[in-house]
């Protein structure tokens, strides 16, 4: 046994100072390389999703693409229903005799806006992080007469109202109503908004799953010229010299 050095509290000698540093020393290498191999395995598996999110396109081109293939898929998108409600009065007169035939018809009458998917454009702007997309302006895709037969009056006893004529009548209400609620501006702006809102949604969606984050916005702009023809103008034809006298 080696000797020990004296202590004359009677306790053990403290062990030297040289090993007490040793044993700091190797506790604080341990936490190191414990640390950089911490760093090393976030850098791999997180390094690259965060480097395209600050520093490249945010994986803007991918979701750029996931989402127009999803527009496609939707053929046509149903963005805003009106209904309409109320009595319609038609009336036949006859000289001398005034009113021979009134109809009075109660109705309720549905039309539905839609917006073509199938012409609806999408392009990433990467310089700006935003996913552009350009729709046609909802169309009146699907509409609906419905009468209470049970509650229509009729008064024609000195002209009777035909099956021809009653259809004639059907034909005509409804093409008014149609055409008031396709000149509504408030309807127009109405499917117009929920157009928007829909892709919104859908874009929220498709970012969701993601796996590399996203940090690009989207960006609907109505482009009505979407799916017309291209026309070029003609050059126009120059004027034949006349010759000199």
């Amino acid at each position: 046994m080696k000797n020990q050095p004296y202590n004359p509290n009677g306790q053990p000698a403290e062990r030297p100072r040289r090993r007490r540093h040793g044993i700091r020393r190797f506790f604080r290498w341990l936490f190191i390389i414990i640390l950089c191999l911490a760093l090393a395995f976030l850098a791999v598996r997180f390094g690259p999703n965060l480097y395209r999110r600050f520093f490249g396109d945010g994986n803007t081109t991918w979701v750029s693409e996931r989402f127009g293939e999803n527009l496609k898929e939707m053929n046509e998108l149903n963005v805003y229903e009106v209904t309409l409600t109320g009595q319609e009065t038609v009336s036949q007169t006859a000289w001398v005799l005034g009113k021979v035939q009134e109809v009075m018809v109660p109705y309720s009458f549905q039309l539905t806006f839609a917006v073509d998917m199938n012409l609806a454009s999408v392009s990433a702007d990467l310089a700006r992080d935003v996913i552009q997309v350009r729709l046609p302006s909802p169309a009146p895709a699907s509409y609906k007469l419905t009468v209470d037969e049970k509650k229509i009056y009729k008064y024609d006893w000195l002209y009777p109202l035909t099956p021809e004529r009653y259809a004639e009548i059907l034909g005509e209400i409804e093409q008014k109503l149609y055409d008031e609620c396709v000149a509504n501006q408030d309807y127009r702006d109405a499917a117009w908004q929920s157009a928007v809102a829909n892709l919104e949604k859908l874009f929220a969606d498709v970012a969701a799953t993601s796996k590399d984050g996203v940090t690009c916005t989207i960006e609907v702009t109505l482009d009505d010229t979407l799916g017309q023809p291209e026309t070029s103008a003609e050059p126009s034809a120059s004027p034949a010299a006349s010759p000199a006298a």
